[in-house]
């Protein structure tokens, strides 16, 4: 079975990692962990001794950003390697939201199950903010296991 792990760098993607493969994961079965991030907001003008383009400050945000990003690859490579399991690694940042390319990349991998996390927000925040899980919930064509904070 292929299953994907829907992961963002947070306790509860990494505690629905772990329930996974404590109550879930079989011999055979080949994981995909699964990180879509959007694009960190950048500033496009500054105002600081006159309109300048904040290339410096672009870059640093760029640079905190991929190392937050690679650091997490690394953390899941190792945990699938420690685990013995077979898996691949998919992690990009993309400027679309994370649930479509979630549910792209399920059908795209031909994966059977999905397992994510939820912050578990209210009613209210969750129709104003969105959820990526409730998203993937609604627009999967595949079981999808979720895991409460």
């Amino acid at each position: 079975m292929k299953v994907l792990i829907a992961v963002d760098g947070s306790e509860i993607a990494q505690k629905a990692f772990n329930y996974y493969f404590e109550n879930f994961h079989r011999e055979g079965n080949e994981v995909l962990v699964c990180y879509r991030s959007e694009q960190p907001d950048l500033p496009t003008i500054m105002f600081t001794g006159g309109a300048s383009f904040p290339a410096e400050e672009i870059a640093k945000i760029m640079t905190e950003h991929n190392k937050k990003v690679n650091d997490m690859e690394n953390q899941y490579v190792m945990a699938c390697k420690n685990l013995k399991a077979k898996y691949k690694v998919l992690f990009e940042t993309s400027a679309g939201r994370p649930g479509p390319g979630i549910i792209k990349l399920v059908e795209k991998e031909c994966v059977e199950m999905i397992v994510m996390g939820t912050r578990g927000l209210g009613v209210i925040k969750r129709t104003v903010m969105g959820s990526v899980s409730n998203y993937v919930v609604h627009h999967a064509k595949v079981p999808v296991l979720i895991c409460p904070n």
